[in-house]
């Protein structure tokens, strides 16, 4: 994922702070006017995009278990090529899009924060504290629907034996081209969470703005409110849930897309 590297070079005027650092309350006060990164309009031109691109999903939920399997699908190469072209398409737009919000920031790292997270050799808290909460995640969105609604249900396996079922052992190349439209999905997922919370971070002058995952609840809420329409209430409160736990993934691994996507993928497969 060379394209999204999301690496914490510092921007003019953002390296590190001497003794006489300026106040907290200035600080508080100048946090979204000075933090490097992406214009506001360069952010919500970015999310509107996003929300284009993710709404074509919800076009192709209208073909019956086009989307979804297990259900009624159509014969093996059509059904995988028509993933294997929806999943390139939100990766090249993704790409695009991460571009466009790279040449309009200020710095390198389009989503860091104002200061880098310590190296692994000097404090290793917050990537413990990052696998902790993607692991919980990941443990929601498995076991919070069979607790809510008393049925087990396990979505990886659900989706192989609709495949084999449909293909037989041919149903191997329709998934590579569902794991290609899935990892499509969650990196653009993974962006318009990145692009809220940045949005957010430079709209609302506090330093809360930068330790809420804003960016994980409103995608959570979104896509819970989907999710809600043939999931009833536990798919909702499962989404976010998990949507929150992944937003909090992205701040404490520094913004970085490199692994906030994987983070998303791993989460989303199993929602």
């Amino acid at each position: 994922m060379a394209g999204f590297s999301d690496r914490n070079h510092p921007g003019p005027g953002h390296g590190p702070r001497g003794a006489s650092g300026t106040p907290s309350g200035e600080r508080d006060g100048a946090f979204a006017e000075h933090r490097p990164g992406p214009s506001r309009s360069s952010l919500l031109a970015a999310l509107a995009v996003c929300a284009v691109l993710a709404a074509l999903q919800l076009a192709l939920a209208g073909i019956p278990d086009l989307v979804r399997p297990p259900g009624r699908l159509m014969t093996l190469w059509p059904q995988t090529l028509a993933w294997l072209g929806m999943g390139a398409l939100w990766i090249i737009g993704s790409r695009r899009i991460f571009l466009f919000l790279r040449r309009s920031s200020t710095s390198r790292g389009v989503f860091q924060d104002t200061e880098s997270l310590p190296s692994l050799d000097e404090d290793h808290r917050h990537l413990t504290a990052a696998l902790w909460f993607g692991v919980s995640a990941v443990l929601c969105a498995v076991i919070l629907p069979p607790m809510l609604i008393g049925q087990w249900t396990l979505q990886p396996v659900q989706l192989w034996q609709g495949l084999y079922s449909t293909y037989g052992m041919a149903g191997v190349m329709a998934a590579a081209g569902w794991l290609a439209y899935h990892c499509g999905f969650s990196i653009l997922a993974a962006l318009t969470l990145a692009t809220v919370q940045a949005l957010t971070e430079s709209v609302v002058s506090s330093r809360w703005a930068s330790v809420v995952p804003v960016g994980g609840i409103v995608v959570g809420l979104m896509g819970g409110l989907l999710q809600a329409l043939t999931g009833g209430p536990a798919a909702f409160v499962t989404t976010l849930i998990s949507c929150t736990l992944l937003g909090a993934v992205h701040l404490l691994t520094g913004r970085r897309l490199r692994w906030t996507a994987p983070a998303t993928a791993l989460v989303l497969i199993f929602l």
